[in-house]
């Protein structure tokens, strides 16, 4: 059976949601990456969104955290977003907190989360794609504290 690209974007933020429901704390867990198998890519599929965000400086997790290089430190957890500086393989970074955005599917695995952070190394901050910050002890990428 063939299945739409609208269709499969509404049972990836459907799986998504079903991440949070039966547990007690879901407003303290963090969305788990679902394994799709699909191709690489940063574009939205839910066009424009807002790029103001809140977020505050609650996590205390610091070093060099990026997953990559040339990543891009946007204004909001959105990839139309626009990028204020790109954070290297060798910077420092400083996490504050995490929330929900657009899908950002690597290697197969779509994250559906970003971290707000400040890179020491040259001063910019914003968010990045989990998708491209380094694994969590516990296997998930980014930020661990919700904004």
């Amino acid at each position: 059976m063939k299945i739409s690209s609208a269709v499969a974007a509404l049972l990836v933020t459907a799986s998504a949601a079903l991440a949070f429901a039966g547990t007690a704390s879901a407003a303290d867990q963090k969305p788990l990456p679902i394994t799709t198998g699909a191709a690489d890519t940063d574009q939205s599929g839910f066009g424009i969104l807002s790029c103001t965000h809140t977020h505050s400086n609650k996590d205390s997790r610091t070093g060099k955290l990026f997953d990559g290089s040339n990543v891009n430190i946007r204004r909001g957890p959105h990839t139309a977003c626009t990028s204020d500086g790109q954070g290297q393989l060798s910077h420092n970074v400083d996490y504050h907190c995490y929330t929900s955005g657009d899908a950002v599917t690597r290697g197969g695995v779509t994250y559906l989360t970003w971290t707000y952070l400040r890179d020491t190394t040259t001063g910019v901050q914003g968010w990045v794609s989990d998708s491209l910050l380094d694994v969590n002890p516990n296997g998930t990428r980014g930020s661990l504290v919700a904004c």
